[in-house]
Formats: C-alpha cells, sequence, structure tokens
C-alpha cells in the first residue's frame, strides 16, 4: 500500500530571541537569553530604532538607524535643512552608501524540540532534519546545541545544515545564529540580519536533497512538448535501500496529464544515484510573460512500494534560444527588454522580504509596463522568482557585484575566492527551474575582469549546471577586445558604452556580429534614446533603466542638477552622449556620486520608495505608447537657473498646478506623449505663447506664467486629438484619505496592506506638496510593520506610528499578527479631518 508523506517543509519563523550587540557565550545551549528580544523572522535592525553602545563613554544612546534630523516637517525643497546635527554616526560605517544605518553584530537564539516538526518520520526511522536558510546578512556562524555548524559569509545566497547528528531526540533542542555586519561592505543599503526566511526541512532517510530536482523543456510545440526531469535521490541510512522514482507533470488545473516510472534499483549506503525521466504533454499551454502558464513536476521517492519523500516544483515550457541578429527569442519570438533594475530592500521594510512586498513591485512595475527585471547585484529572494513565474515578470538573475578584487574594503572579496563556487553553484542550483528566469550574470562592473581568469571559470560552471539560458557579465565588454567575449554569450555595456554613445554599441556588435548586445544599466534621463535604439535593431536586445524602484543607500545618487541657464543646451539636455564627460564634471562638482547626510536614499528610481510614480516615469508611458500625455510642473528655481536631467538625476517636477509662488511667475511646462503636436490651455485660454509645439523625444516644453485655476495640455497626432490632462489648483489642505491595495488579508505574516494616506483639500483633490505629520493608530489582529514617504532627505524613523507626507502621500504598511477580525487604521493630523481604514482578515 502506498501512503503519502506528510509536509516535508515547515516554516522555522517563529519565535527567535534576539540581541543587537556581541557577546561571549552565545552559542552555548545554556547561555541565558531570557531577557532578550522575542520576534519572528525575517528581521532586519538595520531599519529598527535600537539602542547602540558606541558611543565613547560606552553607555547606550538611542536613536533611529536612519537619524531623525528634525521633529518637525521639511519644506519639499530641492535641498534638504542644513541644520542636521550633532550625531555620532558610529556604527554606520557604508556612511552614504548605505543611507547612514547601522550594522554592527546581532544574536537570534531559537529553541525548539523535535516532536513539534517530526511528523515527516517514516516506518519507525529517525527523521532526517535539515535547516535552510533564504538569505542571512552576512557572516553568518551558526550552533547547535553548542556545536559549530558552520559560517556563510555571502549575505545573499541561500545555505542549509545537516542538524540530525546534532539533534536531541528528547528535550529540548537551542540554535544560536551570530550575524556580523561590521566595516563598509556594501555600495547600497543592505540591511542586517536573518532578513529573508528560514525552513525545516522533515523527511525520511532517502531523500530528494536541496535542488535535487531540475526540469528542463528540450522541445515543446503546439501539438506536443517533453519536459526532462532529473531527480536526484540520497540514502543517508547505514544499510542499502532498493529505491526508485516517480514523476508527474501537472498541467495549470493540478491534473496529472503525464506521469513515468523509472527502475527499481539498488542505493548503496551513503551514496546517490540521479535519474532522468522525459515525459511528453499533449496540447500544454506555454509559459510566456503574456500567457505564464505553470506546470508542475511532481517526484516521488519509492522504497519497497512505499512513497518516502515527495518533492514538487513548479515549471514552464518555453524555449529560449539567442544570437546576435534576432537577439533574445522566447518561444521563437524575439523579446525587447523593457527592463529595470532593483535593489532587494523594500524602502520602509528594510531588507525584510515578504511574499506580498515582493509582489506588489512586480504588479507596480508591470502595469507601468516593465517585462523585465534586473536582480541588482545579487540573487534576489526565492519569492520574488515564484511571484515572477505566476505573473509572467522576466528575470536576469545576477551573481555578485565584486570578485576578488574589493570595492569597499570589508565586502565579499574577503571570502570570494573559497566560496564563489558554492554560491554560484547555489544560485543556479536554486533557481533554474524558474521559467522567468532568461539570463545569468555572473557579475557587475567587476574590477579589473580581463585580468582574471575568474570570468571564464564561472561560465563554465554555470554551463555545468544549465546550458538553457545565456550568460552575461554586466558591463564586461566595454571595447571589442575585451576577454569576456569569449566567454559570455550576451554582451553588455553600461551608460551608451561608458560615453561612448550609441555608435559605440553599433561598433562592438561589428566587430562581434554572433552576439547579442544589451544595455543593462541605463540612464533615467536617456529614455527615449534608448527606446529608439532598441525598436532600430534587434540585436540589441534592451535596456534595463538604473533603477526602477528607489532604494536605500547611494545617497543622492539621483539628484536634480540645478545651475546656470543655457548648460542643458551646451550639454545636450536629458542626453548622455555627447556632453557625457562634460555632464560628468557638472555631476561631481554638485556632489559626485552621492549626497551626505540627511539623504539616506538614491532617489534615482522611476517609482519612489513607496511605490509612486515619479517625473521619469511619466515621460517612460508616453515613450512605450502607454499614455497619450502626461502634464508636469517644474519646481521654481532662481531667476537665471536651470533645472537638468543628467545621469541618473531627473528634473523636480509634479502633477500640480498649485504653487505660493506670484501671480506671473515663469513656469517650465513638461508634456509627455507620443503624438506630434501639443497645446495648452490656460483656464480654458489657448494664448499665443502656449501656441502648438512639436514634441521631441516625446517631450514638449512650455513656459507659462502661472495664474491659479487649470492647466491642460491636449496632445495630437496627424491632426487629430489622442489624450488631453488637466491639472487644478488645490485649496488648502482639509483631510486626509486612506487607500489600501487589499482589502482582504489572510492571517499569514507574509501578507501585507500598503496603505496609502493622501492629503485632500474640501474638493476631494490631492493637495499636491503638502506635507503634514500624520499619526496612526491601528485596533485588531494586526500591527504596522512600517511607514514611509519617498522624500529622498526626510530622515525618520520607520517603525514609530508617524509620518510627514512628501508630495501629499505617505504609506503605512500594516501586517496581521495570526488572527482572524476586522483591522483598523486611523490616520490623523492637527486641523485635518481623520480618516480611517478596515482590513478583513481571515
Amino acid at each position: 500500500m502506498t501512503s503519502v508523506p506528510a509536509p516535508r517543509e515547515l516554516s522555522f519563523d517563529r519565535g527567535w530571541r534576539f540581541l543587537r550587540g556581541d557577546v561571549d557565550g552565545a552559542e552555548s545551549a545554556s547561555f541565558d537569553d531570557s531577557q532578550w528580544r522575542t520576534l519572528d523572522v525575517p528581521h532586519d535592525w538595520s531599519i529598527e530604532d535600537l539602542p547602540h553602545a558606541d558611543s565613547d563613554d560606552g553607555a547606550a544612546t538611542s536613536y533611529p538607524s536612519v537619524l531623525v534630523y528634525a521633529e518637525g516637517g521639511e519644506p519639499s525643497a530641492p535641498e534638504p535643512p542644513s541644520v542636521i546635527g550633532p550625531f555620532d554616526f558610529a556604527g554606520s560605517e557604508g556612511k552614504r552608501d548605505t543611507g547612514f544605518t547601522v550594522g554592527g553584530v546581532g544574536w537570534y537564539r531559537k529553541r525548539f524540540t523535535l516532536d513539534d516538526y517530526a511528523a515527516s518520520a517514516r516506518g519507525g526511522e529517525s527523521p532526517h532534519v535539515e535547516l535552510r536558510f533564504d538569505g542571512v546578512y552576512q557572516n553568518a556562524d551558526m550552533w547547535l546545541n553548542g556545536v559549530h555548524l558552520g559560517f556563510h559569509p555571502y549575505g545573499y545566497t541561500s545555505f542549509a545544515y545537516d542538524l540530525t547528528p546534532h539533534l536531541q531526540t528528547l528535550g529540548t533542542n537551542v540554535l544560536a545564529v551570530r550575524v556580523g555586519n561590521s566595516g563598509a561592505n556594501s555600495r547600497w543599503y543592505s540591511g542586517s540580519g536573518i532578513y529573508r526566511h528560514t525552513w525545516l526541512t522533515v523527511t525520511g532517510p532517502v531523500r530528494i536533497p536541496m535542488s535535487g530536482l531540475h526540469v528542463t523543456t528540450p522541445s515543446i510545440s503546439e501539438q506536443r512538448s517533453t519536459a526532462e526531469v532529473e531527480v536526484s535521490v540520497a540514502n543517508l541510512v547505514r544499510s542499502d535501500a532498493r529505491s526508485s522514482v516517480r514523476v508527474s507533470v501537472l498541467d495549470p488545473r493540478g491534473h496529472v496529464v503525464a506521469t513515468a516510472q523509472g527502475q527499481e534499483k539498488e542505493l548503496a549506503a551513503g551514496g546517490r544515484s540521479t535519474e532522468t525521466l522525459r515525459l511528453e504533454v499533449e496540447r500544454a499551454p506555454l509559459w510566456s510573460p503574456e500567457s505564464p502558464a505553470l506546470h508542475a513536476a511532481r517526484a516521488e521517492v519509492l522504497v519497497d512500494g512505499e512513497v518516502v519523500d515527495v518533492v514538487t516544483v513548479d515549471f514552464g515550457f518555453r524555449s529560449l534560444t539567442w544570437n546576435g541578429t534576432e537577439g533574445i527569442l522566447l518561444n521563437g519570438q524575439p523579446i525587447t527588454v523593457r527592463g529595470g533594475c532593483v535593489h532587494h530592500d523594500h524602502g520602509p521594510l528594510g531588507a525584510v522580504s515578504l511574499v506580498r512586498s515582493e509582489q506588489r513591485r512586480v504588479e507596480i512595475l508591470q502595469a507601468a509596463g516593465f517585462n523585465t527585471i534586473r536582480a541588482a547585484h545579487n540573487p534576489p529572494d526565492p519569492a520574488l522568482l515564484d511571484i515572477c513565474d505566476r505573473l509572467g515578470m522576466l528575470v536576469m538573475d545576477e551573481f555578485v557585484d565584486m570578485w576578488d578584487e574589493s570595492k569597499k574594503p570589508d565586502d565579499y572579496s574577503l571570502h570570494f575566492a573559497d566560496w564563489w563556487e558554492k554560491d554560484l553553484s547555489a544560485m543556479v542550483l536554486r533557481d533554474r527551474n524558474h521559467p522567468s528566469v532568461i539570463m545569468w550574470s555572473i557579475g557587475n562592473e567587476i574590477p579589473n575582469h580581463e585580468k582574471s581568469d575568474r570570468g571564464c571559470q564561472m561560465a563554465a560552471l554555470v554551463r555545468g549546471l544549465d546550458t538553457t539560458r545565456p550568460i552575461t557579465l554586466a558591463d564586461g565588454h566595454d571595447d571589442t577586445t575585451a576577454p569576456a567575449w569569449d566567454y559570455v554569450d550576451i554582451a553588455d555595456v553600461h551608460y551608451q558604452a561608458q560615453g561612448q554613445g550609441y555608435g559605440g554599441m553599433a561598433e562592438l556588435h561589428r566587430a562581434h556580429p554572433d552576439q547579442p548586445l544589451t544595455q543593462n544599466e541605463s540612464f533615467p534621463a536617456t529614455i527615449a534614446e534608448d527606446e529608439s535604439f532598441t525598436n532600430e535593431h534587434r540585436w540589441f536586445v534592451g535596456n534595463w533603466v538604473w533603477t526602477a524602484w528607489d532604494y536605500l543607500g547611494e545617497s543622492g545618487l539621483g539628484k536634480t542638477l540645478v545651475t546656470e541657464e543655457g548648460t542643458g543646451a551646451a550639454l545636450g539636455d536629458k542626453t548622455c552622449a555627447p556632453g557625457f564627460h562634460s555632464a560628468l564634471d557638472l555631476y561631481k562638482k554638485q556632489g559626485g556620486y552621492g549626497l551626505d547626510y540627511p539623504y539616506f536614499q538614491a532617489n534615482c528610481g522611476d517609482f519612489d520608495l513607496i511605490g509612486q510614480p515619479k517625473p521619469q516615469s511619466r515621460w517612460r508611458s508616453a515613450v512605450w505608447g502607454r499614455s497619450p500625455v502626461e502634464l508636469l510642473v517644474q519646481r521654481p528655481v532662481p531667476a537665471g537657473m536651470e533645472q537638468l536631467a543628467l545621469r541618473w538625476g531627473y528634473f523636480d517636477e509634479l502633477e500640480s498646478w498649485t504653487w505660493e509662488v506670484p501671480a506671473g511667475t515663469p513656469m517650465t511646462v513638461h508634456v509627455y506623449t507620443p503624438g506630434d503636436s501639443v497645446r495648452l490651455l490656460l483656464n480654458g485660454i489657448e494664448r499665443p505663447e502656449l501656441a502648438s509645439v512639436r514634441p521631441h523625444h516625446c517631450t514638449a516644453t512650455f513656459t507659462v506664467p502661472y495664474q491659479p485655476g487649470t492647466l491642460t495640455a491636449v496632445a495630437s497626432s496627424n491632426g487629430r486629438e489622442i489624450g488631453r490632462k488637466t491639472l487644478a489648483t488645490a485649496g488648502p489642505a482639509a483631510a486626509l484619505h486612506l487607500e489600501s491595495d487589499v482589502t482582504t488579508l489572510n492571517a499569514d505574516p507574509d501578507e501585507l496592506a500598503h496603505v496609502l494616506v493622501s492629503v485632500l483639500d474640501s474638493d476631494r483633490r490631492l493637495v499636491p506638496d503638502s506635507v503634514v505629520r500624520v499619526a496612526f493608530e491601528l485596533e485588531g489582529p494586526g500591527r504596522l510593520k512600517g511607514v514611509g514617504n519617498g522624500n529622498p532627505h526626510n530622515v525618520d524613523s520607520f517603525q514609530q506610528p508617524r509620518r510627514h507626507t512628501w508630495h501629499g502621500r505617505a504609506l503605512a504598511i500594516v501586517q496581521p499578527t495570526g488572527e482572524p477580525g476586522h483591522i483598523t487604521l486611523t490616520a490623523r493630523s492637527d486641523n485635518l479631518t481623520a480618516a480611517a481604514a478596515t482590513l478583513i482578515v481571515r
């Protein structure tokens, strides 16, 4: 009789104890941690308001990790207030790179009994228990019952330990984890701690090991497709076992559509076997971004006719090919990448990765027209790839930001020589079943890569594990003789060949016509030019803008440049070549590659830190033909000065005709449209100075004398109106309004509600530049997981139940605590009508 094993993978997230700081003896099972804080993981201490003990006198000084410089509101001005300190930045070794957050050392401990997790034991045999971490940043040491399990330095790869030899079968077990995030080790906000999920895998001794199921689809067609399923089986008992594997393919509705059985064979004690089965499926729907049909491969291990282990993975029937003529083809059709680079943090949540936060970001980017994410510059949370599989978002899966040569004194380069093979293998083995992953990147902007054999070694390792996807090296092909041309499938350069322009890209392709070319970092200020070049050259696969979403760290990278009038024309406004080097000089004069505190985020994304679209996103929607017309107005600058959109920066402009300036003040107005003609109406009248303008790069620029009322843009194409947009002057702030991305949640900590608070006037219109302090109150089975706004220099707590609005908006993130019921979030601000939203928890 065949039995069905109990669930083999169980969450290990609940019930940890945590201490910020280093202590002696915490690895011991007998250590007293009763005074430590109790929490669940995923957890990131760098985003929290925690005391630290790095002051000169050794006394604990409490401050938020992103430091508060003012209690009151902050005007939304191009530059922040100049009075900041004094503050002690000890513990924030990364400074502007990591957003002035603190790292240091943290300890986690957890007590558990085997009975809590041993339901999967079979036939009276002792269970095999494995603990997996999806991500710990960084330098993690693990102990079980005082026995050192191992050390894992890289902060972004998944890893596991076999707990079985050291488990107490009766009584309590104690797991201890020391995390060391000290020193300057990252060029962006990394977070600190066990910031991704943890899992306990409990099986019998004959089992499928981690990443032991690999699915490829060597042939596809509308009539018949083939799945090739490779299954590894390990025998962890002291005697030989006769085992076999059975594989089933399930269609998107969960119905079995094909089954294959392997031969029974002798599996030696301590040994491992691998068997590959081919299954043909009739009329299987193919996976594509437009129709992300997911199948599943279910592998069963049988011993003496009994099922002793089951593993199921999702996959998609799809083909992927690439060449120097058509670029990348998915199911035989060329892909045009409309991509965005995305760092792993989630703004107010820090590095904490929860399913809903990952899914919301993908949904927002897809709605804006993005079809590809570059996981910059590290393997993403596996939950993100599951979501991309389901929603049809393509992914470039990237390994590291450095090899043997450091970019920061304490980064992963210190461990690279000893660990790159293990970590790169872990990434590929974990992620190779995901149909959304269409490309491997073995590194980003690697210093002196042309002098190292590492690239060739790494490419060979990847091809040994997966031959179904192309490999790239980010910005590894800056000239025609770069060694990477010999071992990488798809060439890549950044920022129009780093100032050589599109002619430089064409020259690279002429020298290597058999290889496609990508630009997996491009400036927000070159959207139209990049799109035109992509459309004109099939071998040029497309662009990933830096970045699709704002992120913590690299503080002030995307600042708006303000300089003397005429500078933009001299440099080539909104271009990086020609004028690339002159623009770089100007950029450096105004702060270089970042700005100091209180700037704490990069401010270069299409979407801000809380997911609101920024001006470059409005322009992009016109360039991509997704919007007929967008209307934005620049923030006024002093007479004789102008704003520039150069490099990672863009114009400081709003969808607003509400400005505290004298009537008649000249305002710079941008209309973004794919049309060929634009005209403006001021208070319903088309004045002579607002006569029709032909857009350049989908942008029409006007100078309009400010008058309260309405400003309307009318876009036309071939003499026919294609759209119009009106901005109306708002009245004084009168009320708050709440809007949640979801109204119903499951009682699961991976679920979140992102509740947007807006400041409205008495006619329920957004007050576009309103800055008010909002206080949040929560009732019911939920907690306030984080608060935030899009302001790049409003340094304030992400944890306290208050936040100032930025451009009239702020965000509260609500997490269920695990019980059903109703959660009510109330937002209040002085002299404004309060607002409330109710969420149902099932």
